[in-house]
């Protein structure tokens, strides 16, 4: 099942909830959720894991 991202607060609740898992600033995550919600997100990559992905890789340029 594909779990495309519906709107800014879904990416929001996505972003909070990885920055828990993660040990991160829950504000970055939502300020990069933000962005790539946006951003109109790539039209084959508009998914959860989509999104999880971009805000890890962000995380991990950002150390």
């Amino acid at each position: 099942m594909i779990n495309e991202v519906q709107d800014l607060g879904q990416a929001r609740r996505i972003a909070r909830q990885l920055a828990a898992e993660e040990g991160v600033s829950e504000a970055r995550a939502e300020a990069y959720a933000d962005v790539w919600y946006e951003a109109g997100k790539d039209d084959d990559a508009s998914t959860e894991t989509a999104l999880r992905e971009h805000l890890r890789r962000r995380f991990a340029e950002s150390h």
